[in-house]
């Protein structure tokens, strides 16, 4: 398994393996291969954009990615979107994704990685488990705009 980072060709196979992600199960979110490219390379086209994907023979299995934005303590990096392929979930993928991230931020002189995500679903145990601390003095508030 090679890991490195996104270029912008990879945009395409990234979003076909996020639209069959998030479709199912526990997120059962609406996306297509069109609606999931526009949300990736709008990430990769933003200032900042740091990324890495799994390789194995030419098949993408996984990737993560998001933006170095600054902070009053140094730079920071939002991790935008990361998922495994259905068919690699648990393989530990994800972990060797993370850990590449994580030394590829430190040569960028970032030291920390904030996400949001949903707290009943397994990506909340998956970064738990590695790390990430859940923490009590922030919130997410959401507005529907009718």
């Amino acid at each position: 398994m090679n890991v490195r980072d996104i270029h912008e060709n990879d945009i395409s196979s990234c979003a076909e393996i996020f639209s069959r992600v998030f479709s199912h199960t526990p997120w059962n979110e609406n996306w297509n291969t069109q609606s999931a490219y526009e949300r990736l390379n709008h990430f990769y086209q933003s200032k900042g954009f740091c990324g890495v994907l799994a390789e194995n023979n030419h098949v993408i299995p996984g990737f993560v990615l998001g933006n170095i934005e600054p902070y009053y303590s140094g730079s920071i990096f939002y991790l935008r979107e990361m998922c495994t392929d259905v068919t690699y979930q648990s393989s530990g993928i994800g972990t060797q994704l993370l850990k590449y991230l994580e030394e590829r931020l430190l040569l960028l002189n970032t030291h920390s990685i904030y996400l949001l995500t949903e707290h009943n679903v397994p990506a909340a145990s998956f970064y738990q488990n590695r790390g990430f601390k859940l923490e009590n003095n922030t919130g997410s508030f959401i507005k529907t705009i009718i």
